[in-house]
């Protein structure tokens, strides 16, 4: 029998950093795994590729987020080259006034199906947006599916890699990206905050209140245990990639401790809140992600009265450096997790997961599948060659041509070349590429353990969906 052709699939990614990639890579394996596509993973500068490769798909993980992958979604949509797009919403707050569609300045969606993580997000997006509700599809959070078909880091390894491994105990902090004080991003922070107009300079004030606070009951905590590694984990927003600064935040000034781990894109958040014996942060998506794990998590609200995702609700807040220090001394010493786990607050986590990831199954990218199934190529088709985009072009020349010159230290002096360090840093996506082979035999070894090839090919598994 012959065999038959594989299709072309693009995906564009604008980091190494794992955040983007969780969201795709499920329905990268189902698209190399059942539907007969060899998915290659691409940095958004080579996008000059979408037109000397003319793939029969392209993927991005959303066309809001960053300008090019918006330029990149236009491009595609002009030039009828099919879209997935997931347009990533994160735990979408409907009660802050947003501006929805951020870079993509055309406000349309380019994919035949715009996908939310939740039924609130989609009736926000129908009433507010007056976007069709037959193309809002509900699927669940994909890049949470990790914690269902992932296998687990080892604490011993992952820590021997820092020269960290003779700590028995460790605690675990989300940044918060305080560091947005420091640059163009602050705005983004106090509108998130609700801080706008007139009430800017107060937004800033609160902000940098809150910084100095938490700074301090880490700096505590860090000293009163110095027989546990505090492991700080960088927010992946907190500077734009241009800018390769580490702005101030709430952590980098406490990597002077023996005790301190400060990471930055340097391994997956997944696996640093799967070895820590307590989850923390001033507020972070992550602490629901500890939920899955069942790791116990606490919040770090010396001011706990702002505008918020109510994830707080499903946590345990410390307001006090005192509170805090007691809520390690429970968790750590005495073993005590039901000290961080009141019934009241645990009762509240089953219904904010659903609020906000909607499923936690691992089965949230075969929903995504299951509304675009009917636009995936399933015969060749001719297609007409992309139109050259300049931008494009240039991109590609200055990237590949600059890539022959690149000397880290060099560059990283040199004020006209510092913003470039980023995209020399990650263009080869060597991280995510690694991480695609071994992400790909964690979904093997789950989808055999749920029977899941068999259900996908009788058609099982849709109706179950």
């Amino acid at each position: 029998m012959k065999l038959q052709h594989k299709k072309q699939a693009q995906c564009y990614l604008v980091s190494n950093e794992g955040r983007d990639f969780y969201l795709l890579i499920g329905f990268i394996y189902y698209l190399e795994r059942f539907q007969n596509y060899e998915v290659s993973l691409e940095f958004v500068w080579d996008a000059q590729k979408i037109r000397t490769g003319n793939p029969d798909l392209v993927l991005l993980p959303n066309s809001r987020g960053h300008h090019l992958y918006y330029e990149i979604a236009k491009y595609c949509y002009d030039n009828e080259i099919p879209l997935f797009i997931h347009d990533s919403e994160g735990n979408f707050n409907t009660e802050i006034i947003y501006d929805f569609w951020s870079y993509n300045l055309d406000k349309k969606t380019f994919c035949p199906k715009m996908f939310t993580w939740n039924q609130r997000v989609k009736n926000y997006l129908v009433s507010k947006y007056q976007l069709p509700k037959e193309e809002v599809c509900v699927t669940g959070a994909p890049g949470i599916d990790k914690y269902r078909y992932s296998s687990l880091e080892e604490h011993s390894e992952l820590l021997a890699k820092y020269g960290k491994s003779h700590y028995k105990t460790v605690v675990g902090y989300a940044g918060w990206a305080f560091g947005k004080l420091q640059n163009k991003e602050i705005n983004d922070l106090l509108h998130h905050l609700n801080y706008k107009g007139d009430r800017e300079a107060e937004g800033i004030q609160w902000i940098e209140n809150q910084r100095i606070l938490v700074e301090s009951y880490l700096r505590s905590a860090i000293e009163k245990y110095p027989d546990t590694l505090f492991i700080l984990k960088k927010h992946p927003r907190e500077n734009f990639e241009s800018d390769n600064r580490d702005s101030l935040n709430e952590m980098n000034r406490l990597t002077k401790y023996e005790n301190v781990l400060y990471l930055k894109d340097e391994e997956n958040i997944q696996d640093l809140i799967q070895i820590s014996d307590l989850w923390m942060a001033f507020e972070s998506t992550s602490i629901m992600e500890a939920w899955l794990l069942n790791i116990p998590t606490l919040m770090i609200n010396p001011d706990p009265d702002f505008t918020r995702s109510p994830i707080y609700k499903g946590s345990f807040l410390v307001k006090t450096d005192e509170e805090l220090l007691a809520a390690i001394e429970q968790v750590l010493m005495l073993k005590n997790i039901a000290a961080v786990n009141p019934e009241h607050v645990v009762a509240e986590r089953k219904r904010i997961i659903e609020d906000a990831f909607g499923f936690d199954d691992g089965l949230n990218h075969l929903r995504c599948a299951f509304y675009f199934n009917p636009y995936l190529i399933s015969e060749p088709k001719i297609k007409k060659n992309p139109k050259l985009k300049l931008k494009f072009l240039r991109y590609y020349l200055l990237l590949h041509i600059g890539k022959l010159f690149y000397i880290p230290w060099l560059f990283k002096r040199l004020p006209k070349f510092k913003k470039t360090v980023w995209i020399f840093e990650n263009y080869k996506l060597s991280k995510v590429k690694a991480l695609k082979k071994s992400v790909f035999k964690d979904l093997d070894e789950f989808y055999e353990r749920n029977n899941l090839p068999e259900r996908i090919r009788s058609g099982e598994i849709w109706s179950e969906l």
